[in-house]
């Protein structure tokens, strides 16, 4: 099936981005169209041969409890010898969320398409520079969800299968602090921050289907909350030299307040101060590797469709 795509492949992506979108981009939350979900990769077929093809260690296998559960419930666990296909249909009936980090990055299926995608963001916006990017593809369950997160990256989701309600909310204090930022450029902590049921008023929302992509500004705090069907989503992670200066900044500020005991004055990313702060940032990441990683989950599931939540739970 996948080679009834190949005249799709060097096709344009993206099929509408305005002129609201366009000038928004980076600077607030925008959604554009794009046609991923009409190619043949995309179909349960491929994506079941992708499963069983991509690197084990790329891939994250899933699930998390309710929204009052927070971060804490999210654990991972293990498919076993089910093929790609087995796999597709526990998420289907169950609650999980696959994570197939750099998919479309690395995959020589998928590699086409992701360059279009950047190819067609670059000429859509003009000045746009890509310093680095990588791209997964998510694969849930009609009742998972993602809980309130700030990425380091600059990122875009194109959302290809089911239905989804996306929330993103202000980059500043108290849905994310400066603080928290540099904790997480430190990797001190996760990118999971603590929620307010009430921040929801003050959040932007939209109801993501199939062929709709979204953009927000650099570290703004959003949480996912599946609505119907297995989705499949397309995650983009891009440095630009922005998103570079603006977290160099932050991550100085980290190493004066941790190293030096000073309490920064400024996350100003221009003038000679700025420059001096990205200098280091460098030097420290050089001086002082973070010698302490985040630990890494405890599989505590095996995946099984048999189950309705799509898995078991291995003994204590």
């Amino acid at each position: 099936m996948i080679g009834t795509g190949e005249t799709q492949k060097n096709a344009k992506v993206v099929t509408e981005w305005g002129n609201e979108a366009q000038s928004g981009f980076r600077k607030k939350f925008v959604v554009g169209q794009h046609d991923l979900h009409t190619r043949p990769e995309f179909s349960d077929e491929a994506l079941a041969a992708l499963i069983e093809r991509h690197p084990a260690d790329l891939i994250d296998f899933c699930t998390m409890g309710e929204l009052d559960d927070g971060a804490d419930s999210w654990r991972t666990g293990d498919p076993g010898d089910l093929s790609g296909m087995e796999v597709l249909e526990a998420v289907r009936a169950g609650k999980l969320w696959i994570n197939l980090r750099e998919a479309m990055s690395v995959d020589p299926v998928y590699r086409p398409l992701y360059d279009q995608m950047l190819a067609d963001m670059k000429a859509n916006n003009p000045g746009y520079k890509v310093l680095s990017a990588e791209s997964g593809i998510l694969i849930s369950s009609p009742t998972a969800q993602v809980f309130i997160h700030s990425d380091p990256s600059e990122t875009i989701l194109w959302h290809v299968r089911g239905k989804k309600r996306f929330r993103v909310y202000p980059a500043e204090a108290p849905y994310v602090t400066e603080e928290r930022l540099e904790a997480i450029l430190h990797k001190e902590t996760t990118e999971d921050l603590p929620f307010e049921p009430s921040w929801d008023n003050e959040c932007e929302a939209i109801d993501l289907e199939p062929g709709m992509f979204a953009s927000w500004p650099l570290h703004g705090p959003h949480r996912v909350q599946n609505l119907s069907g297995m989705n499949v989503s397309v995650t983009m992670e891009i440095v630009t030299p922005e998103s570079m200066l603006r977290n160099g900044v932050l991550h100085a500020n980290g190493v004066l307040r941790r190293r030096f005991g000073i309490t920064p004055r400024s996350t100003d990313t221009s003038g000679p101060a700025a420059y001096l702060k990205i200098a280091l940032s460098r030097m420290a990441k050089v001086i002082w590797r973070n010698t302490k990683p985040l630990p890494v989950s405890e599989r505590t599931f095996d995946i099984d469709g048999n189950s309705p939540t799509g898995f078991r739970d291995r003994a204590a």
